[in-house]
């Protein structure tokens, strides 16, 4: 199941700026699922802000549809970026609270108990690394998620959380 190639799923859920998706854009995306599955892309990388919530929220709804899929992939998710009016960047948020409520949301959306992987997406200034270490570490003794990783971030970026981080265990090392 664990594939080394990963399907980016940004675009699933049809145009950024629709209000919503309907049955079209659950085929299209039944339809890119099932390819990448037929030559063994099992791992879907998703981000709660991807289409507004939507790209989630269709791939939710193939699992919904197909109870055996869940078991034959990996979903991994982003958090950490807050959207702006008219749905652009607004900000980068990795407060405690942002990323249990962002977890949150892309549960719901999915409609799955789990992510194999939570990435915080982008690095934030303001991050407190023992509130991100508290987060990150209620959210895998819960279940709710079963990895922790980063994207768009540097080791320099990452050095204030490499012995903070309760649900490290050994803490982070670089080499």
């Amino acid at each position: 199941m664990d594939s080394r190639l990963t399907y980016g799923c940004m675009g699933l859920g049809g145009a950024w700026d629709a209000p919503d998706y309907g049955a079209e854009e659950i085929e299209a995306a039944s339809s890119a699922v099932e390819a990448a599955l037929s030559i063994g892309i099992s791992r879907f990388d998703h981000a709660d802000i991807y289409g507004r919530g939507k790209s989630e929220a269709v791939f939710g709804e193939l699992l919904a549809r197909d109870s055996g899929l869940r078991a034959r992939i990996q979903i991994q998710s982003k958090v950490g970026i807050r959207l702006g009016e008219a749905g652009g960047l607004g900000s980068y948020d990795l407060s405690g609270q942002a990323i249990l409520d962002g977890v949150a949301g892309s549960l719901r959306r999915l409609q799955t108990d789990y992510l194999d992987l939570l990435l915080l997406h982008r690095p934030d200034p303001l991050l407190d690394p023992a509130e991100v270490g508290d987060a990150v570490g209620r959210l895998l003794e819960d279940g709710a998620i079963r990895a922790i990783g980063v994207s768009n971030m540097s080791s320099a970026q990452l050095e204030p959380c490499r012995t903070t981080f309760p649900c490290c265990s050994p803490p982070i090392s670089w080499s």
